[in-house]
């Protein structure tokens, strides 16, 4: 299922709830303006779904639970506490979202099917519970339970208009604080997550935290859901909440569009509508399966995206008059993706490969920068004895050496020499024993989150990059190191957090104009740029964050020689502004071109360390390189 996450939902969202809140001028009849109402109810909580799944990658097949949850505790509260309906109301909102975060605790360590089989059966648990003795005094257990009336003034809230705009005004509140969770820091650290949450959290994203945030916002907006359907039915029973209804809320959000919030609302709309309109004793369970089949394996993208789909062939045929229409930027291929441990076999002797270990500082005389000797200070990062072990076979036997303040140091090596092990040791993601510091600084122990709060930021072999935010937004990412700042105060937009916004937004485009990224581009959308792009906007996104120490992995990985000179360019430019800087690569002539000193890696071990021209003159490093065919 696609779960591509949209970034400019509000308009639509909001045109679907003008529409919806007109369509009682239109659309009369007692039947159908129930349906809608259903419809709305289950939208409220798709909504919240669709945030949990299309933006932040979470899977839940038991969100109906806090539906169930909030329906209950409002109910009860009112027939038995005696409380007004919208005390209740409230009580049972909060009630959903505090479960939401206790079941979140436990599910969000869990992976993807775990995360669904385990809240699938977490539903049914408590289905059980609602129907059974220990609650009964509370929930009626199969005997079922009472709605208590409510209402504004003279009007009811439990039929005719008055539910019918409780159902609109139900609907808006969820789907403008989901479109707005979407917008803030928080909504944007789930989308980072949800990309590759290791990345995530070597740039400063509590993903625990995160995770569990969008959980219970889930859950609130769920309970309110529940709120809604208890006035819609006036009457509880544990079979208004079987397990099968989350399933179906899970179809609804599949069905409308993931990750776009509109989506879910029209994929509510459709089910219910097309269940209505069913024929008497037709099985509408068959019917929205092969509904729900259709939507996943031919129109992948949802009702939503079939929307958009048609947009744009209607912008096609408004080109053919000659009207004028805003233009997209055409996407460029992406460059060649290489894996993570991709590095030099040390084994190939060819001719190929020999070139392209000994490649010359030709590359970077064609982006025209010369070598500026510096002069580097006291030592900044200090490994001591750093040894990992995985199964038996040590990834690094005993690693020592020092990096000085304002030095790029170059780490080379072959293929499984033990180097991205290395840097995942030095940013906190892999344990290993020794000793680690950063000025002073003991890291052992430290989490990941706090050593980029440190000032050490981290760029990948691969970028992972969030593919449907702009090149901008990305690197603004990076600048929310700390993610400090209350949730509450960000939905609202405080001037404290807007501050906070437009300090990350002005630190982001300092670090694109120092590294000379066009301005052009700054808009397109990640997943439309090249890779030698992606590695610019990469290293962008960390020095957003004001690193002291910046670890480049591969930077160069799967480049041309024009873009392995642009990097080179880019590693300069941010030496110049005083970071330091230690970089794995396998291009000796790039290693020449900006290294202060280096170090090769074999078989996990030290074999070398000094200066480029002492260790590219060794021959056993040269042996390793290239193999017999460099002795001749």
């Amino acid at each position: 299922m696609l779960t591509r996450a949209r970034d400019n939902v509000a308009l639509p969202t909001l045109v679907i709830l003008i529409l919806l809140a007109l369509s009682p001028l239109v659309i009369t009849g007692v039947t159908a303006q129930s349906v809608i109402v259903l419809g709305m109810i289950y939208a409220v909580g798709a909504v919240g779904l669709d945030l949990l799944t299309g933006y932040s990658g979470q899977f839940s097949f038991g969100q109906f639970v806090y539906f169930a949850t909030g329906a209950y505790i409002m109910a009860s509260l009112e027939i038995n506490a005696h409380l007004s309906w919208w005390l209740a109301l409230v009580i049972a909102v909060a009630a959903s979202g505090l479960l939401a975060a206790l079941v979140g605790a436990a599910m969000v360590r869990l992976r993807f099917f775990g995360s669904a089989v385990g809240t699938f059966f977490m539903g049914a648990a408590v289905v059980d519970i609602i129907s059974g003795p220990h609650l009964a005094r509370w929930t009626g257990a199969s005997n079922g339970l009472s709605v208590g009336a409510a209402s504004i003034g003279t009007e009811s809230l439990t039929s005719g208009y008055g539910l019918f705009y409780a159902a609109v005004i139900g609907l808006a509140l969820a789907a403008l604080l989901c479109v707005r969770y979407t917008k803030i820091r928080a909504g944007i650290a789930v989308r980072v997550i949800k990309e590759n949450e290791i990345v995530a959290a070597a740039m400063g994203i509590r993903v625990f935290r995160e995770k569990l945030r969008v959980q219970t916002v889930g859950g609130l907006v769920a309970g309110l859901g529940g709120c809604l359907l208890a006035l819609n039915l006036g009457y509880l029973s544990p079979d208004t909440f079987d397990v099968s209804q989350s399933i179906e809320l899970f179809a609804i959000v599949a069905v409308g569009g993931t990750g776009s919030i509109a989506g879910p609302i029209l994929g509510a709309l459709f089910f219910f509508g097309v269940t209505n309109a069913l024929p008497s004793g037709s099985d509408s369970e068959l019917v929205f399966a092969l509904i729900f089949l259709a939507a996943v394996v031919l129109f992948n993208r949802g009702i939503y995206g079939i929307g958009e789909q048609l947009g744009s062939q209607g912008l096609k045929y408004w080109r053919r008059f000659g009207l004028p229409v805003p233009r997209r930027r055409a996407a460029v291929t992406a460059g060649p993706t290489i894996s993570p441990d991709a590095t030099l076999d040390p084994g190939a002797a060819s001719a190929e490969s020999a070139a392209s270990v000994l490649l010359d500082s030709a590359v970077a005389g064609r982006a025209g920068l010369a070598r500026v000797p510096r002069e580097t200070g006291d030592v900044l990062l200090q490994v001591r004895d750093v040894s990992v072990e995985f199964g038996g076979l040590k990834a690094l036997d005993g690693i020592s050496l020092d990096v000085r303040r304002g030095e790029v140091h170059a780490i080379i090596g072959p293929n499984g020499a033990g180097k991205t092990t290395f840097l995942n040791c030095i940013s906190g993601i892999q344990p290993a024993s020794g000793t680690i510091s950063l000025d002073g600084h003991e890291l052992a122990r430290t989490p990941v989150s706090v050593r980029r709060q440190l000032g050490i930021a981290r760029t990948f072999q691969h970028p992972s990059l969030v593919g449907d935010l702009s090149v901008l937004n990305n690197v603004q990412i990076g600048a929310y190191d700390r993610h400090t700042g209350s949730v509450t105060l960000e939905l609202f937009g405080l001037p404290a957090t807007r501050k906070r916004r437009r300090d990350a937004h002005d630190r982001a485009v300092a670090a694109l104009r120092n590294l000379e990224f066009p301005v052009a581009r700054w808009g397109t959308v990640a997943g439309d740029i090249s890779m030698g792009e992606q590695k610019h906007v990469d290293i962008a996104r960390a020095m957003a964050g004001k690193p002291r120490l910046l670890l480049l992995d591969e930077p160069t990985a799967g480049l041309g020689a024009e873009e392995v000179a642009a990097v080179a360019h880019a590693i300069q430019v941010v030496r110049d502004a005083g970071v330091t800087i230690l970089v794995i690569a396998h291009h000796v002539g790039f290693v020449r071109q900006v290294a202060d000193r280096c170090t090769v890696f074999d078989f996990g071990k030290v074999i070398a360390s000094g200066t480029p021209a002492e260790v590219l003159a060794d021959r056993h490093v040269v042996e390793i390189f290239v193999g017999d065919g460099a002795k001749a």
